[in-house]
């Protein structure tokens, strides 16, 4: 999983924080003795090492010097959570589960049963999980266009109701904007009015 933590920052901005409890847990002191030994046959990544009590705080209050995150499953699960907070919706928030020969990608959320049926689930992390399978699968420039496409529904409001409450749009909807936002990504194709005042129907 170390290797796997590395060649991920390597294609990203080259920066990789492992948390741990170091100070405290004898397991912890082997996942940093592992990862320093580990850190020289990537020499274009730098690594920062944090306590987790210090980056669930940083995590708060600076959030962008994080790059890639390396833990173990009993800080990763608390970690992953509260930085869905920071997005505002854990229906943001994609994963995966990547071993040497299979991948899964899935929202961070899980299934979300309470939702079925009611069109409130939003759809985007399932959408930005596709994007990381879509990279996994060496699709960088339709992964791309996932994300870009899932950016313009943000900008747009085009939201579900945790994100907008005042003029929600259903699980479907949100999903159908981010499609037709792949298939033809012109905005001239929109009629931008019906989307600036919150009407559901996209030409």
């Amino acid at each position: 999983i170390a290797h796997l933590a590395f060649q991920s920052a390597a294609g990203r901005r080259q920066h990789l924080t492992l948390v741990d409890k170091a100070n405290v847990l004898e397991t912890s002191r082997l996942w940093r003795e592992v990862v320093r030994d580990m850190a020289p046959q990537y020499p274009e990544v730098t690594v920062d090492y944090l306590f987790v009590d210090n980056a669930a705080m940083q995590i708060i209050t600076n959030p962008k010097q994080f790059d890639v995150m390396l833990t173990e499953n009993m800080f990763g699960d608390i970690i992953s959570d509260e930085a869905s907070v920071i997005a505002g919706s854990m229906g943001l928030l994609p994963s995966a589960s990547v071993g040497a020969d299979v991948a899964v990608f899935e929202p961070i959320h899980g299934s979300y049963p309470q939702a079925k049926g009611k069109g409130i689930a939003n759809p985007l992390a399932a959408i930005l999980s596709a994007a990381m399978l879509l990279d996994h699968l060496g699709l960088a420039e339709e992964a791309a266009l996932v994300r870009e496409a899932v950016d313009e529904a943000l900008t747009n409001q085009i939201l579900t109701p945790e994100l907008n409450p005042t003029a929600p749009y259903t699980t479907e909807q949100v999903g159908s904007y981010v499609a037709f936002w792949i298939a033809d990504s012109n905005e001239q194709q929109w009629n931008a009015h019906n989307i600036a005042v919150g009407v559901s129907t996209i030409i």
